[in-house]
């Protein structure tokens, strides 16, 4: 029995011994394990040129990063420019100024709807209610607005055939540019929704995944490369540690590279942007042929009515005033009147 004890107490000795060692190592490579401020000041010693030492990444791990980065340009600059489809009035005359003139109608609108209020409650309502709905603010709808109120104008001041013609032309064209003006905010809204989504959905997921890995692995990169430099300027005594802490590293930062270049693969894999330019094309042509048709049958009527229009006051007066073939005027204020046959 007494064997046995003396056994188990040389047991716990021994793991007892070894835990301390154990704790005493990794409390040395802990402390030794390059911090933040040292990777930060090596990384700008790097871009000025003070250090030359740079551990290299495998070329086609460079080569990736160079496809990933030329994705990510192709994404950002088209958005930069169809952005603009999700700001409705992109193409509103500059000059139209209308908020006040509509904020004034409203509020005054609301102010002779509060007069009639008899209660509180009902004044409340009032005051919460939504204002009228706005038309949208695109270069087609205030064509339409414009068209209408010329159409208006023309059927109420003045009393003539010609007037009122124009003025049933005028409405038709007001309608035809709501119908355009229709087209364009469905076409709006397909390239917000099938295009500017899918790409910021794929910079904000694919692009940015990559991206974490790659610096991750320029992280793991600069603690390795700072470890080396550590361990050729170390003292003999510290030595072990240091290329202990090193190799560590070493095998950290190969993994890093290995695991980005997993993840960069199979961003440039789906990363297909024919299907969304495609949308972006669809949605535009859709819009550009509607509009096409709109415009040509208002023309074509345009025609038509034109064709069928009665000979004009002028046109009557000039028939009168007409000349000879010889150039001699049928009306003569100077001379007398032609003696009759």
């Amino acid at each position: 029995m007494s064997n046995f004890n003396s056994f188990a107490n040389s047991l716990r000795e021994n793991l007892q011994s070894f835990s301390n060692t154990v704790s005493q190592k990794t409390h040395e490579l802990s402390t030794n394990i390059p911090t933040l401020a040292q990777s930060t000041q090596r990384m700008v010693q790097e871009k000025l040129g003070q250090v030359t030492d740079i551990s290299q990444l495998p070329q086609e791990y460079l080569e990736l990063e160079n496809k990933v980065d030329t994705i990510k340009i192709v994404y950002e600059h088209f958005l930069q420019v169809t952005a603009v489809y999700e700001n409705e009035s992109y193409d509103y005359p500059k000059y139209v100024s209308e908020s006040v003139n509509e904020f004034s109608k409203n509020m005054a609108a609301k102010v002779q709807e509060l007069s009639k209020a008899t209660s509180a409650t009902e004044a409340q309502n009032i005051l919460v209610a939504p204002g009228p709905v706005k038309e949208p603010k695109t270069l087609n709808y205030a064509m339409s607005k414009v068209a209408l109120n010329a159409s208006e104008y023309l059927n109420h001041s003045f009393d003539d055939p010609m007037d009122a013609k124009l003025s049933k032309v005028l409405l038709n064209y007001s309608d035809v540019q709501t119908k355009v003006a229709q087209a364009r905010l469905q076409q709006d809204t397909q390239i917000q929704t099938k295009f500017n989504k899918v790409i910021r959905e794929n910079l904000a997921e694919s692009i940015a995944r990559a991206n974490k890995a790659r610096k991750d692995v320029q992280s793991k990169r600069l603690q390795y490369d700072v470890a080396r430099t550590n361990l050729q300027n170390a003292k003999p005594e510290k030595e072990a540690g240091l290329r202990v802490q090193m190799e560590t590293l070493e095998d950290q930062f190969a993994q890093a590279t290995e695991d980005a270049t997993v993840v960069m693969q199979e961003v440039i894999a789906s990363a297909n942007f024919l299907p969304s330019l495609k949308e972006l094309a669809t949605a535009q042509l859709e819009y550009y042929e509607q509009s096409a048709k709109l415009m040509k049958e208002f023309i074509s009527s345009v025609d038509s009515s034109s064709s069928d229009a009665p000979a004009s006051k002028t046109s009557k007066t000039s028939q009168t005033s007409t000349t000879t073939d010889a150039g001699i005027s049928l009306e003569d204020d100077d001379d007398e009147p032609l003696p009759p046959k």
